[in-house]
């Protein structure tokens, strides 16, 4: 990657201080932004003319902390007196006195999402305030620690404080500690969907750190680039994907959340003490030392990282998939300027998204005839594999590669394109290969991409896998893809949002898709525990407008689930002696806790329809007469202490590693004559064993006028079933 080189001219500056800048913030209307200063006021400002729209005065010492309600309702300020104020957020009139919450000076404050409580932090504890009656809500959260920062969770089920030792999570409404790791830290911030908690160090340790909310263990390594205490962190509110931090190196560094890279620098004169983002995310705003607020504007690209396509007019309807607008807006384009090589390799893709391929590929010549580009010829290696030309495609991605300007991200983002095309032309293999060891040789470059890439490609291998029947293989695709980080970002839609132009990929849904999909594999292979599990998965880690979204389609899921549960259980305790059926022979109960463990108990499905297909012959048959009496014989010598429940265990046999519960061996012998004084139902006529059956099926094809001979039939006490009906096995 090329080296940073600082932007030192912002946009424009704010001037009215008259000392340090301490906090600024940005009100919900996008209109307006706040300060406060050393000089013991806060100001509003008109983020469009830059003039100041209010002088807020009140307080006696300097105001080092500041926070805007969610609604822009109200305004809290806390002071070095420990003394906080309230402001209506509309006028900036005050609404309460100076109160004294705090001893020592108040180094942050932050409101609940809802605006009813106000958290402020000073010295070693946190106290929370109703913002209606100005009462601290409870006891103090004692910290042990200096505290630094306090932030709330967008949920608001979660309050971060930031103290001289460690980073301490607290619940709210128990006002319990759930959790406390990391070291000396400085300022907080969460993501805005509470995915992620990030932290500024100290001169100690100047770096940023991610945390796992989930397991509050820390994500990646530290983010390195500045060189002094890190005073400030914020995070783009529209999309999460950038986050800016303010030193006391005099810089303001932009980072992208995806791969944790530096994009960008800003130089202040000074030391820098607070930063954020504008409402839509395309400006920073950044004040210090200086006694100034400094604009900038954020680089383009910054945010969709994997760029390499302009935007041209019909971008958006390629976004949304309205190909007919798009290649109309295009061709509208090429008439007007017939040597616009741009719009014919944009609607060669277009045509390939179609399945055009002879138009795809006619376009994409054209435009490299025009000029030889990057843009062109990717259009042409993706027309050619769309033909099953593979050989020319490649040498087509390659002559591409010259046109990168050898830029290290443009590159790798091309062998991912190539990588595609080659999967889309059936090239399985090479493409997911290259996928691969692209991955393992640039370890610095976009393995976010990579992730994502290697994600969809699995989920287009479970289609293909379930489409075929093969349930278990599509199963373990879309568990690859579920288990994969190619989700660690909720916006990868708009980061690689080239590939919806290229090929039509519907990212923002993708893991939706992919964990119901994987749901329902496990169903079609029989699975109805992994797919139960599956699901649990699912809902436990999409959001709430993926949950809301895929309600009907869960409770559905979850009924059927639960059917084909109660069948194989209806299957695997037909007519089985030993179970309690009709109130005799229930003991003992050789199958408790088989449930738990029927994955390894549990026939396959091809196992049990053929088991259903011998029980409805069996039914559905006419009656057969009784056969002619048997002479009687004398019954073979019992050399076997086999019984009837053993043989039964034995079928239903556990895996060695789950214990057996006890077995009470009855001779069958026994059992039936307990059976029969029991009142227990003799033979069903209409029942027939697997050895009748055979017979019949032999029968069948000899000469009707030859009477069959008799038969000796022979029961062993120890054979399943005595040689008689059986329809468990």
């Amino acid at each position: 990657m090329s080296q940073l080189i600082p932007s030192t001219t912002p946009l424009r500056t704010f001037e009215d201080h008259e000392d340090i800048v301490k906090a600024v913030a940005v009100f919900p209307d996008r209109r307006r932004m706040i300060t406060s200063s050393r000089d013991k006021t806060l100001r509003i400002w008109d983020l469009e003319t830059g003039v100041v729209l209010k002088k807020m005065e009140g307080h006696s010492s300097r105001v080092w902390a500041l926070a805007v309600s969610r609604d822009g309702q109200m305004i809290a300020s806390g002071d070095g007196n420990g003394e906080i104020i309230a402001w209506h957020g509309e006028t900036g009139e005050s609404l309460t006195q100076p109160i004294k919450v705090h001893s020592k000076v108040i180094n942050s404050v932050d409101f609940s999402p809802d605006g009813t409580v106000l958290a402020t932090g000073s010295g070693d504890n946190i106290k929370l305030w109703c913002t209606k009656t100005w009462q601290m809500l409870g006891e103090p959260l004692n910290c042990d620690y200096y505290v630094y920062c306090v932030r709330y969770s967008p949920s608001g089920e979660l309050i971060a404080i930031a103290a001289s030792k460690n980073i301490q999570i607290y619940n709210p409404g128990t006002r319990k500690r759930v959790a406390s790791f990391g070291s000396h830290t400085i300022s907080l911030a969460w993501t805005p969907d509470g995915t992620r908690l990030l932290s500024t160090g100290s001169h100690r340790d100047p770096t940023i750190r991610e945390w796992d909310p989930l397991t509050w263990q820390q994500v990646g390594d530290p983010w390195e680039g500045h060189t002094s205490l890190i005073n400030a962190i914020g995070i783009d509110p529209g999309t999460g994907i950038l986050v800016a931090s303010a030193s006391l190196d005099n810089h303001v560094r932009l980072w992208r959340l995806s791969d944790r890279r530096n994009v960008g620098i800003f130089e202040h004169s000074s030391s820098v003490n607070t930063v954020t983002f504008s409402v839509d995310g395309r400006h920073i705003l950044s004040g210090g030392g200086d006694s100034k607020i400094s604009e900038w504007e954020v680089p383009k690209g910054a945010h969709a990282y994997a760029k390499i396509l302009a935007i041209t007019i019909a971008h958006d309807a390629c976004i949304t998939g309205d190909l007919s607008t798009a290649e109309e807006l295009l061709t509208q384009n090429i008439h007007t300027d017939a040597n616009d090589h741009t719009s014919y390799a944009h609607r060669s893709f277009v045509m390939a998204r179609k399945h055009a391929w002879d138009h795809a590929l006619e376009d994409a010549i054209k435009s490299i005839s025009i000029q030889l580009s990057l843009t062109g010829y990717i259009s042409k290696g993706i027309a050619l594999c769309g033909k099953g030309l593979i050989r020319e495609a490649r040498a087509a991605f390659d002559v591409a590669s010259m046109f990168t300007n050898e830029d290290p991200d443009t590159n790798h983002f091309l062998l991912l394109i190539k990588a595609i095309a080659h999967f889309n032309a059936a090239q399985h293999e090479e493409a997911m290969l290259l996928i691969k060891e692209l991955a393992a040789a640039c370890p610095d470059a976009d393995i976010l991409g990579c992730r994502v890439v290697e994600a969809y490609l699995r989920v287009q291998l479970g289609i293909e896998a379930f489409d075929g029947a093969r349930h278990d293989e599509a199963a373990d695709h879309f568990t690859a893809a579920v288990n994969s980080t190619a989700f660690s970002s909720k916006f990868i839609h708009q980061i690689y949002e080239d590939l919806t132009v290229l090929f039509g990929w519907d990212l923002k849904s993708l893991l939706l898709t992919t964990h119901q999909k994987r749901c329902q594999a496990f169903l079609s292979a029989g699975k109805s525990d992994e797919a139960l599990e599956a699901h649990k998965y699912m809902m436990d880690n999409i959001d709430v407008t993926a949950k809301a979204s895929c309600l009907e389609w869960s409770n559905e899921f979850k009924e059927r689930c639960n059917a084909l549960a109660v069948q194989d259980d209806r299957i695997l305790g037909a007519e089985i002696p030993g179970q309690d059926q009709g109130g005799y022979d229930a003991e003992p109960s050789f199958f408790h806790g088989m449930h738990q463990h029927s994955q390894h108990s549990r026939p396959r499905p091809q196992q049990r329809r053929s088991r259903l297909k011998r029980l409805r012959l069996a039914l559905t048959r006419t009656p057969r007469p009784d056969p002619p009496p048997v002479p009687p014989t004398a019954p073979p010598p019992v050399t076997t202490t086999n019984t009837l429940k053993t043989h039964i265990r034995h079928i239903f046999t556990r895996a060695p590693h789950h214990a057996t519960p006890p077995v009470v061996d009855v001779p069958f012998t026994k059992a039936k004559e307990r059976h029969i004084a029991a009142g227990a139902p003799g033979k069903d006529p209409n029942i027939i064993s697997d050895e009748e059956y055979e017979n019949l099926n032999t029968n069948t094809q000899q000469d009707p006028n030859t009477q069959p001979q008799p038969q000796a039939v022979h029961a062993d006490p120890g054979e399943h079933g005595g040689g008689k009906s059986c329809i468990c096995c």
